[in-house]
């Protein structure tokens, strides 16, 4: 998903950078068949800058690669996170959007990146486990944040109608407990495709 809106964003013109916040269990650069020789654990480690790891995805897009299987990277300090995130002021001057892609679930390098965020978009399939961490998601950002607002996207849908269906549940068990507004903003299909709500 963060791919895919990444490059339709840099299509329409946008400078975008794709950051993979799953920082213990990267992947992107490896959907991307791209290579990446060193990533924000470099940077971290102070070897080197945010712009010296840059790899040019799809459509122009700028991706930062995360490492995969460093668990250290999976449990930093909040005041790595810090630094981590203050890192992207050197190349702001390249971008109009950054899509960061964080790990599914409310582990503390999740959190930190969604707090940091202008705008948080969950993606929600139709299994329990997703509709859970969904619900856990927006909760703990609620409480933490005060977020009252969050964009949902239901992933690897059969029909239009079973998306509604997941959006339906997931407003259900918000508004029992929380003061929170959701928008669907799409769906992906099984069949191939992406539709946006109006």
């Amino acid at each position: 998903v963060s791919i895919n809106l990444a490059t339709a964003l840099a299509a329409a013109g946008s400078r975008v950078t794709l950051l993979d916040a799953d920082l213990g269990l990267a992947n992107i650069d490896v959907l991307l068949g791209l290579s990446a020789t060193r990533t924000l654990a470099n940077v971290l480690d102070g070897e080197c800058s945010l712009r010296d790891i840059l790899l040019d995805g799809p459509a122009g897009v700028q991706i930062v690669p995360a490492s995969s299987g460093v668990q250290r990277m999976a449990e930093l300090t909040d005041g790595e996170r810090i630094g981590l995130m203050r890192a992207f002021s050197d190349i702001e001057d390249t971008m109009d959007v950054m899509i960061v892609d964080t790990a599914a679930g409310i582990a503390a390098n999740s959190l930190q990146f969604c707090e940091a965020s202008q705008e948080v978009l969950v993606v929600v399939c139709n299994d329990p486990a997703s509709i859970t961490d969904a619900y856990a998601t927006i909760k703990v950002l609620n409480q933490r944040t005060g977020r009252t607002r969050f964009r949902v996207l239901v992933n690897m849908a059969h029909s239009d109608h079973e998306a509604r269906d997941i959006f339906a549940r997931l407003v259900k068990a918000t508004d029992r407990i929380l003061d929170v507004a959701l928008d669907f903003v799409g769906v992906t299909s099984l069949a191939g495709g992406l539709g946006l709500a109006g």
